[in-house]
């Protein structure tokens, strides 16, 4: 919880000042720096965290075992972070727009090879968590001071990305660290071929999940190439709102995911129950704070970005619905579809959108700027709840209808 908690608040506390500060253009090219990153993040992670977990924790009680592990994974990870940077290094050189952006993206990078660094999925194997969460709660919060202390004029967005930078890479060394005092691990020679395997074996699920990560960088990457960096940091301070809003839900996903996953194989009309009153009650909190969104975007903005960022109130209203829509969406998708198996048909519907999502940005961003973007964003999370929804109907799911008698309670299924 308090690994969740630091993860958003940290960037939300210094999100006003760095708006301020850097002002539309430099936060909007800030915003791309990280957006552009964090698809190498995803790609050194490849999803280890669903991979190499459980394999941890099945083995936890052989040392042998647990060490080898380890090693397999986090050496296929610096494989990775490695490759990425000759990546980013090589589309530097020949893309001319990224080749403006070359230091921070370098500098940038170093959140990528921090997250090697981070072994989450081996703490989560043997179910210790405790110090790592406290490794990374201490440097997001340093931060915070860090930002104010060092981001204090208009040209000092290197040093706002270097911040992020060395927030996981000190975190990331630090554990890394107590992991060698521990002396829990042995060292184990790892072989390319071994390495090869470990991608392979990995593959379908890093790209089932990757959609998601690529879908939430790629709007504004795209919106900063089609339609610049000012439009970039509208859209990023407004999205930045969103995105806060829609983690408010996370503790309460978080928890009924595995309820609902359990009562599908033991009790499923229990579970179907279960969902009808998440729906009252998620339903309930995502309409008021979209809501709230919509009516209050201008004092917010007023509040946390003064005057230089007045389109982020449109921006805002635009996206005032994605909290409900993405709540719907997860509710259908995440805490039914997959709880009854339907993994290949959530795959289907997260593709369509995400290549729904890339068309229709690049003709709206090109038309309309932050706000083509903004209503990219709600479209397409509104027909990616109704698709889930038809998805579920032509499967003979209808949780949201009670069950007549005991005996009809079979046929919802």
């Amino acid at each position: 919880m308090t690994l969740q908690v630091s993860t958003y608040l940290a960037p939300l506390l210094t999100l006003p000042w760095l708006a301020r500060v850097l002002g539309p253009g430099e936060y909007g090219r800030l915003s791309f720096g990280l957006a552009f990153v964090a698809y190498f993040i995803s790609l050194t992670n490849y999803s280890f965290s669903l991979t190499a977990t459980p394999k941890v924790s099945i083995n936890r009680e052989s040392r042998e075992l647990r060490s080898k592990i380890f090693w397999e994974t986090i050496v296929t990870q610096a494989a990775l972070a490695l490759a990425g940077l000759v990546v980013v290094i090589a589309l530097t050189s020949f893309i001319p727009f990224l080749e403006e952006n070359r230091e921070l993206l370098i500098i940038g990078y170093g959140m990528a090879i921090g997250a090697m660094l981070i072994p989450t999925w081996y703490f989560q194997g043997i179910e210790d968590l405790g110090m790592l969460s406290l490794f990374v709660f201490i440097g997001r919060a340093l931060s915070i001071p860090a930002m104010y202390l060092f981001v204090r004029e208009h040209d000092d967005i290197y040093k706002a990305m270097a911040v992020n930078a060395l927030v996981p890479l000190l975190s990331g060394i630090a554990i890394c660290t107590y992991l060698y005092f521990r002396r829990e691990l042995d060292f184990v020679r790892v072989s390319f071929s071994t390495i090869l395997v470990r991608l392979k074996d990995g593959w379908s699920v890093f790209i089932a999940t990757a959609i998601v990560d690529i879908y939430a960088s790629s709007n504004i990457v795209l919106l900063t190439f089609i339609s610049g960096n000012v439009a970039a940091g509208y859209f990023a301070a407004g999205d930045k709102l969103i995105r806060a809003a829609l983690n408010m839900l996370s503790p309460l996903k978080t928890a009924a995911y595995p309820r609902v996953s359990f009562l599908m194989h033991h009790a499923r009309e229990d579970a179907f129950a279960f969902l009808r009153k998440m729906f009252v009650v998620q339903g309930l909190i995502v309409s008021l704070i979209s809501v709230c969104i919509f009516f209050g975007a201008p004092l917010a903005v007023k509040l946390l970005y003064g005057p230089k960022f007045l389109p982020t109130v449109e921006v805002l209203r635009w996206m005032a619905f994605v909290p409900l829509m993405a709540g719907l969406s997860d509710l259908f998708g995440v805490q039914t579809m997959l709880p009854l198996g339907m993994k290949s048909q959530f795959s289907r519907v997260l593709m369509a959108c995400a290549v729904l999502n890339f068309g229709l940005l690049a003709v709206l961003a090109k038309l309309f700027g932050e706000q083509g973007a903004a209503a990219t964003v709600l479209i397409v999370e509104t027909l990616s709840a109704a698709a889930m929804a038809f998805t579920l109907h032509l499967g003979g799911v209808s949780f949201l209808k009670r069950p007549i008698s005991e005996g009809a309670g079979s046929g919802t299924t």
